[in-house]
């Protein structure tokens, strides 16, 4: 006797099948895919994981200066998503939930060691130059062995400046600055009041400022 399919056999034969499972859902929401996860849906969870893996890790290495400890971190922070799925709630986004896992892991690791974070890179640095805001690009393309050398320069006396930055000031600049977070989300994940997050980021700018302009007048020219 043939099998007769009614749509709830439809969909457990869809759920016998990774890749067809992920194609249904892979236009969804980060939200609905962590809804899902919450009802047993393993599939969703690894949707979520190819979104993110490579903006956490990009995060973490900025963050920590090494890549197997970036991976290890990121490994870290999404099997933590997973175990404590059940404890997200829509009314925050994923990504912001997942950041603030993130954040929380590379705190107890700079606790654990007893020093500040080591940032080896930022997209791009904003400063006030004559009432007007210079962007100064760090992305470099083909470059010249001199430009490859003023680059590797400028990375230097940027890791050097934030690293200067006091650590109260640190985390929501490096949010803002590299991640490019919004104020509420660096609120989310800091658990930051919003106008303590707008006086850390703007104290951190001016404290960057002041370290980084000589260095940058004396060491490269824009």
């Amino acid at each position: 006797m043939d099998r007769e399919y009614n749509g709830e056999n439809e969909r457990d034969d869809v759920r016998a099948n990774p890749l067809r499972e992920k194609a249904e859902w892979k236009d969804r929401s980060d939200e609905e895919l962590m809804l899902q996860v919450q009802q047993g849906n393993n599939v969703c969870f690894d949707l979520l994981v190819d979104r993110y893996k490579i903006r956490l890790f990009n995060f973490l290495y900025r963050m920590v200066g090494d890549r197997e400890e970036a991976e290890e971190i990121a490994q870290e922070a999404f099997v933590k998503a997973f175990i404590h799925a059940g404890k997200y709630k829509t009314i925050a986004r994923f990504s912001t939930w997942l950041y603030t896992i993130a954040t929380n892991l590379v705190r107890n690791r700079i606790r654990a060691r007893g020093r500040a974070p080591q940032f080896f890179s930022i997209r791009e640095l904003a400063r006030e130059e004559d009432g007007e805001t210079k962007q100064v690009d760090l992305v470099s393309g083909h470059r010249s062995p001199d430009e490859a050398y003023n680059d590797a320069e400028l990375r230097e006396i940027i890791q050097r400046s934030i690293q200067k930055i006091p650590e109260k000031y640190r985390t929501s600049f490096v949010l803002r600055e590299i991640n490019q977070l919004s104020y509420e989300e660096i609120s989310a994940v800091t658990g930051l009041k919003l106008g303590t997050v707008r006086s850390r980021i703007n104290r951190a700018r001016s404290c960057f400022r002041k370290i980084v302009e000589p260095l940058l007048h004396n060491g490269l020219d824009f």
